[in-house]
């Protein structure tokens, strides 16, 4: 075979895969329609459709970093002039209740409420001995807080659609429904020490404190027994500061995945995410910033905010003839680079169930 006859059957081939691989129209009636369960806002629905959703979020962070290196308990404490308290360990929980509807063909209403739920374990500087001596000789404790967390409202318009092909616009408000005022008891120097019910800082409390607007775009396409989408979205914190008197930073986050269903039950999902999280400003009103080792807990301080991480997303789709939909995604970060020192992203685990009539 010489190299035009070669090549006409390369395009001869790919024409023929292409044909093969083509689908009518785009549907969410299959397992692959929606994008994987941590997904939000990937789908628009029919004029009058309705969709409920919970789904439970479960997020491990382990370990503390510095950029895209690791650091121990020890290295943080001489870190920076010297920290005096470093988190070990934090884990979230969040149960998330959601409803959409669209109002035509085009135009899908959205809202989500959340609860949550957040614990983080403490290692105290061996050197600040005050403090040591106020929790009982342990050189560790935990603080936790619980409740509503911010609300987001808001609405997708789907703008394009060519056969298998789908792209839409999506706008939400984020309400500042969370607590920003939670406290636990912590260690305070002291004469004697003891421990005292105190502000916690950012990364412990349940909500940003400021309305926040979140804009994205949804590229959809669909083929036989497959399909991928991307999703562009951000954050932007459209107040200067929150009434603690800081501001987190603002965030944008690129989502890509792909999906196999080899049948109208199952569809097999992976995909890569990458985050930027903005620099948290402003000081953080009723957070102590001195310690008896020089500086009180690393995440007082706003140099220790924000970074850039890509992570690895796989999951699965489960679709039942009534309608209901179960689905699992795991993510894990393959990449992490953090401002000053970070607790480090382990895993989130996402599971949810979904019904549309």
């Amino acid at each position: 075979m010489d190299f035009k006859n070669f090549v006409s059957s390369i395009l001869v081939f790919l024409v023929g895969y292409e044909i093969a691989l083509a689908h009518d129209s785009y549907t969410s009636s299959r397992p692959d329609g929606h994008a994987p369960i941590s997904v939000m806002g990937d789908h628009v629905h029919k004029a009058g459709e309705w969709m409920a959703s919970y789904r439970f979020m479960h997020m491990n962070m382990d370990g503390m970093r510095s950029g895209d290196s690791s650091l121990s308990a020890s290295e943080v404490f001489m870190s920076d002039g010297g920290y005096t308290v470093t988190p070990e360990k934090m884990t979230m929980e969040m149960h998330m209740l959601g409803l959409m509807y669209a109002v035509s063909d085009r135009i899908t209403l959205m809202a989500m409420a959340n609860y949550t739920e957040i614990e983080m374990d403490h290692q105290i500087n061996p050197m600040a001995q005050p403090l040591v001596n106020a929790n009982s000789g342990s050189d560790q404790f935990t603080t936790r807080s619980d409740g509503i967390g911010d609300t987001r409202v808001g609405a997708l318009y789907q703008f394009y659609e060519n056969q298998n092909k789908r792209a839409h616009l999506g706008l939400a408000v984020s309400l500042p429904t969370g607590s920003i005022d939670e406290t636990d008891f912590t260690p305070m120097p002291g004469m004697p020490p003891s421990f005292v019910d105190q502000d916690l800082p950012a990364p412990m409390q349940l909500g940003s404190g400021t309305f926040d607007l979140i804009p994205s775009i949804t590229w959809l396409h669909q083929f036989e027994k497959a399909s991928y989408g991307l999703q562009a979205s951000g954050k932007i914190r459209m107040e200067s500061e929150n009434d603690r008197g800081y501001q987190l930073g603002n965030v944008f986050e690129v989502i890509h995945w792909a999906a196999y269903a080899p049948n109208s039950f199952l569809s097999f999902e992976g995909g890569l995410a990458y985050k930027h999280v903005g620099d948290l400003s402003g000081l953080q009103e009723g957070i102590g910033r001195m310690g008896p080792a020089g500086r009180s807990v690393t995440t007082a301080f706003n140099e220790n905010y924000g970074g850039e991480s890509l992570d690895l997303l796989i999951g699965l789709n489960f679709l039942f003839k009534n309608g209901h939909r179960l689905a699992i995604d795991l993510r894990a970060p393959v990449w992490e680079d953090l401002n000053g020192v970070q607790l480090e992203t382990d895993y989130i685990l996402t599971a949810g169930w979904q019904r549309a009539w």
